[in-house]
């Protein structure tokens, strides 16, 4: 992935609850999120047109990530945070609607669909979650769908065991976290 002259880029490793989890950084915002300790984390090449973002330092990417868990974080701050360039205008907004579902609570792929303005675009919603480079703080775990827990993990490699978990085991304990039991 080619970058700019002017980007800066770097890795921050971030304490999760579920170990050290590497959050790439792209001038001062965040671009992607492995939820692998292993695996570098990587995301589409863009360009972020927006000014230098306000994330520096590791305690910088721990205070963010840390308020997202916790649920006080507001959709503006995690919008202010991420660097979506590499995404298309459809998962941006899916992205965007994505934000805005609080802590505790659930969406189905439906309803997050409408949220983004397209209601009839269910799959798509699902198709444009299994590629979100920002998991956990843009919380594709709150999306269900509509008979169940619905996926996690997009086009994560068989092998991926995020925190030494089945994904979608890794899915109910996100939510379960937050006092969501999802059958």
């Amino acid at each position: 992935m080619k970058r700019a002259a002017s980007e800066t880029e770097r890795v921050i490793s971030w304490r999760s609850p579920w170990g050290a989890l590497p959050v790439l950084l792209i001038n001062g915002r965040i671009r992607a999120i492995a939820l692998d300790p292993r695996a570098a984390p990587s995301a589409p090449a863009g360009h972020d047109q927006r000014p230098l973002g306000l994330i520096r330092t590791s305690a910088d990417v721990t205070r963010l990530m840390n308020g997202a868990l916790r649920g006080s974080v507001t959709a503006r701050e995690i919008t202010a945070a991420c660097d979506l360039s590499g995404s298309t205008e459809f998962e941006r907004k899916v992205f965007a609607a994505l934000a805005k579902v609080r802590r505790g609570r659930v969406v189905s792929y439906g309803e997050l669909a409408a949220a983004a303005g397209s209601p009839r675009a269910a799959r798509a919603v699902g198709s444009a979650l299994g590629k979100n480079p920002i998991p956990i703080l843009l919380p594709c775990h709150r999306v269900v769908a509509s008979n169940g827990i619905g996926g996690y993990g997009g086009s994560a490699a068989r092998e991926w065991r995020p925190a030494g978990q089945d994904p979608i085991a890794f899915k109910r304990t996100l939510l379960a976290s937050e006092g969501v039991l999802v059958r």
